[in-house]
């Protein structure tokens, strides 16, 4: 994980060491949820995405928070599903849409900065981690700019 980003999230955190533990066990299930549908599912891959899974709804932030995460959850996922739906697909607009909602799990980060900061919080964090996370996925665009 890049500097940048642990900056984004102990920012979008405010320093709160619950919502940061949370952050980052989040993070590292969402990409391991990515990687068994990008590489596949061996038992071993699924066993350790449940055991991320396990860790990451035991965290105090979750305990805490639950009844306003777990929405963002779902929300996510479904999101996510969908980005993986169209990725592939014909319709170049599809694939265009697919590679914007993709990003989806930026929302969860968004709304730990609104649990413990407020609207105006989460908005000082929104824009910079949307375009931190389009450059992330885009280098070689960015990069011939």
């Amino acid at each position: 994980m890049k500097r940048e980003l642990i900056n984004l999230y102990r920012e979008a955190c405010l320093e709160n060491p619950d919502a940061m533990v949370f952050l980052l066990a989040f993070h590292c299930y969402a990409h391991a949820v990515d990687d068994l549908v990008d590489e596949g599912c061996t038992p071993e891959k699924l066993l350790d995405c449940l055991a991320q899974a396990n860790a990451m709804y035991g965290t105090p932030f979750w305990l805490a928070n639950s009844a306003r995460l777990g929405g963002v959850i779902s929300q996510i996922a479904n999101t996510w599903a969908d980005s993986v739906a169209w990725e592939r697909e014909d319709e170049e607009w599809k694939r265009r849409v697919a590679d914007v909602i993709r990003q989806c799990g930026n929302d969860m980060v968004t709304q730990v900065a609104s649990i413990v900061g407020g609207w105006r919080h989460m908005r000082s964090i929104s824009l910079r981690l949307r375009e931190h996370a389009y450059n992330e996925q885009h280098q070689e665009v960015t990069d011939g700019l």
